[in-house]
C-alpha cells in the first residue's frame, strides 16, 4: 500500500526517512519526492510531483489504492494538484502545512532579502492571501496534524498556539479533521504520537494492510 512522502521547504528527503522506516514496520511503502524552491517555482514543483506519483502508480502491481503524508509546504504543492492525481487516492495527512498566510513571513520576515532570495515564487505565494483563496481543496479524506509546542513571541506574530513556525490556526482547512499535537514545527514527522494519528486515520479510512 503506497504512502507518498513530501517534505517541507528547505528541508530534504532526508527529513522524513524517520517516517519513511516506521511506516514500511507497519507495513506500507512508502515513496519520497524532493524539491528546492530556490530553483524551481511551485507550480513546477506540483507537477513534478504529480508525475511522480503517476510514474509510481502506474509501475505498482497492485490496486489497494494510495495516500499522502505532507510536512509544512508539502501540504500546499500537493493541493495545488490535488484534483489531478491519479485514481485511488485514499487518505491525506498534513502535518503542520501553512493554509493560510502565515503571520511570520507576511509581517515578520518576508520581505528580508535573504529570505526573499532563498524561497523565490514559494516566498511571494506564501504572502499572498489570493493565492490560498485559489488552491484546490484535497480529493481525498483529509487530517491536518497541527503542532503547538512553540514558546509565545508577540515580536515575531507568534502571540497564540504555535509551533515556532506556525500559528495553529494558519493550519486550519475548513471541513477537515484537525487535532493538535505538543510539538515542535521542524521535527513533528518524528514523533511516535504523530505516526499513530497517521495510522489511525489510515485505518480509519480502511487505508492498512492486510494482517
Amino acid at each position: 500500500m503506497r504512502v507518498f512522502l513530501i517534505h517541507g521547504m528547505g528541508r530534504t528527503p532526508a527529513s522524513m526517512w524517520v517516517l519513511d522506516r516506521r511506516l514500511r514496520a507497519a507495513g506500507y511503502r512508502p515513496s519520497l519526492f524532493g524539491y528546492f524552491v530556490t530553483v524551481s517555482d511551485l507550480d513546477s514543483i506540483a507537477e513534478r510531483f504529480l508525475h511522480h506519483v503517476e510514474q509510481v502508480r502506474e509501475a505498482d502491481a497492485d490496486d489497494d489504492g494510495y495516500a499522502v503524508v505532507s510536512h509544512s509546504l508539502g501540504g500546499i504543492i500537493t493541493r495545488l494538484v490535488a484534483p489531478r492525481l491519479p485514481p485511488g487516492w485514499r487518505a491525506f495527512t498534513m502535518l503542520a502545512p501553512p493554509n493560510r498566510p502565515p503571520a511570520v513571513v507576511t509581517d515578520v520576515i518576508g520581505e528580508l532579502k535573504l529570505f526573499r532570495l532563498f524561497t523565490q515564487d514559494a516566498g511571494k505565494k506564501l504572502k499572498d492571501p489570493e493565492f490560498y483563496h485559489a488552491l484546490p481543496r484535497p480529493q481525498a479524506p483529509t487530517l491536518v496534524i497541527a503542532s503547538v509546542g512553540g514558546p509565545r513571541l508577540e515580536r515575531f506574530h507568534l502571540d497564540a498556539p504555535n509551533d515556532g513556525v506556525l500559528r495553529a490556526e494558519e493550519t486550519l482547512l475548513e471541513g477537515t479533521e484537525h487535532v493538535e499535537i505538543d510539538a515542535m514545527h521542524t521535527f513533528l514527522m518524528n514523533r511516535n504520537d504523530v505516526l499513530e494519528r497517521i495510522l489511525a486515520f489510515f485505518a480509519l479510512h480502511g487505508f492498512r494492510p492486510a494482517e
